[in-house]
């Protein structure tokens, strides 16, 4: 397989930005993903409900357009455009006509820069989102989820989760002043872009320039992230919710390390051994669930690693109440079985060449490219990092996931599961 990268052109642009432009056989369709600097990680302790109110409301008027006359636009022309939150970042996707492309990058730029949040509209978007939080009291997945996190760490950190009424509660001391001074932080310095598909480089090259012309210079101070202090434990966290059929169940660990630390790779690649999805991917799945029958579903999944913080290690899975304590004494069972016996060569070799089959597969699409590149953007990565990954996926060896074992606290797994409880 040749080189990725080789069809990749980063521009050079000032104030840290990464522009990647990637010109694909895919006809007619251009996709695009980007983020700048500015999430809820530089906002004050629980004020988090800033960016996401922002970030719905970022295309619901300017100074100079309205709502519809903005979407009316976009819908014409066939482009789908969306804004979403993140911790150091406010991210914006997109999709068009390749002659929309100029289109689409222009109305980004104006709503980062113009969104001026009408009084009618923060009305709005805080009842549905107060809605949604009075009926996510009975999702059990969204509760444990949110007690697992509350278990993991310290109140200060950035993966703590707040509890729904305390979520609540900052949604609806949100203020149009504050929205105003979060969106004057977003601008040009560390904006990521990547644009995929059907475009011819020059034209394209001319066109981001035009646009992003506009953006202020924003916010360059990114927070500086402190380790997780509080100590792992195998604390149980019940969250009873009545009349659900099923109990959904969190087990997990958070780990001191990062992203950027040397065995974060090995890590992935264990967890993807011990539970990725698939029927035949994840020990997880072929012991709990085809072997046993207690699950229909049971995976390992890497959380909380966005923006440089320390992660964490947690099992998702679905029981019935009638076998909750069955399946859980089960679950952390074949955890402790597959670390001591079931970590090998062999196992490794198999995941490896799933995964870099994979990633090769998910370039394919323009979608799966513009996601890439952005990640690695984002991340700090070269831009030959598209081509080392499989190779870096192969280089992590036995001795790495030993290592990882000795990390990671899997002695000490907290548990938080909602739904209905057996007496």
């Amino acid at each position: 397989m040749g080189s990725i990268a080789s069809n990749v052109t980063e521009l050079e642009l000032a104030d840290g930005a990464r522009i990647f432009i990637s010109p694909t056989k895919a006809k007619d369709v251009v996709t695009v993903r980007g983020s700048v600097l500015g999430g809820w990680n530089m906002l004050p302790h629980g004020r988090g409900d800033i960016q996401t109110l922002a970030v719905e409301l970022m295309d619901a008027g300017t100074s100079t357009k309205s709502k519809d006359q903005i979407r009316e636009a976009l819908s014409d022309r066939g482009i789908n455009l969306s804004f979403s939150a993140g911790g150091d970042r406010t991210y914006f996707s997109g999709s068009c006509l390749p002659e929309n492309l100029g289109f689409l990058l222009e109305t980004v730029v104006e709503c980062l820069t113009g969104a001026n949040f009408p009084a009618k509209e923060i009305a709005l978007a805080k009842e549905r989102a107060l809605g949604e939080w009075e009926e996510s009291r009975t999702d059990t997945k969204l509760q444990a989820s949110i007690a697992l996190q509350r278990e993991l760490y310290n109140p200060t950190h950035f993966n703590y989760a707040y509890s729904i009424d305390e979520r609540i509660t900052q949604t609806k001391s949100v203020t149009r002043t504050e929205l105003l001074t979060f969106r004057k932080t977003l601008g040009r310095k560390g904006l990521i872009l990547a644009i995929a598909g059907d475009v011819a480089l020059k034209n394209t090259e001319r066109v981001v320039r035009m646009a992003l012309a506009k953006l202020p210079e924003g916010t360059a101070t990114v927070p500086v992230k402190k380790l997780n202090t509080k100590s792992p434990s195998n604390k149980e966290t019940l969250i009873p919710i009545k009349d659900k059929a099923n109990i959904d169940v969190f087990i997990g660990a958070a780990t001191p390390f990062t992203i950027d630390h040397p065995l974060y790779l090995a890590f992935a690649l264990l967890m993807e051994m011990l539970g990725a999805r698939g029927l035949s991917a994840g020990h997880l799945m072929r012991t709990i669930r085809e072997r046993d029958g207690l699950t229909y579903g049971i995976y390992a999944q890497l959380f909380g690693f966005s923006d440089g913080t320390d992660g964490a290690m947690r099992i998702w899975a679905t029981f019935s109440p009638a076998t909750y304590k069955k399946a859980v004494a089960a679950t952390r069972a074949e955890i402790a079985v597959f670390l001591k016996t079931l970590v090998t060569r062999d196992a490794l070799l198999k995941i490896q060449d799933r995964i870099s089959g994979s990633y090769i597969v998910s370039l394919s699409t323009t979608e799966g490219l513009a996601n890439m590149l952005h990640m690695i953007g984002r991340d700090g990565k070269a831009l030959s990092y598209m081509d080392t990954y499989p190779d870096l996926v192969r280089s992590v060896t036995i001795e790495d996931l030993v290592e990882v074992m000795k990390l990671v606290p899997f002695n000490s797994l907290s548990l938080a599961a909602s739904g209905s409880f057996q007496k």
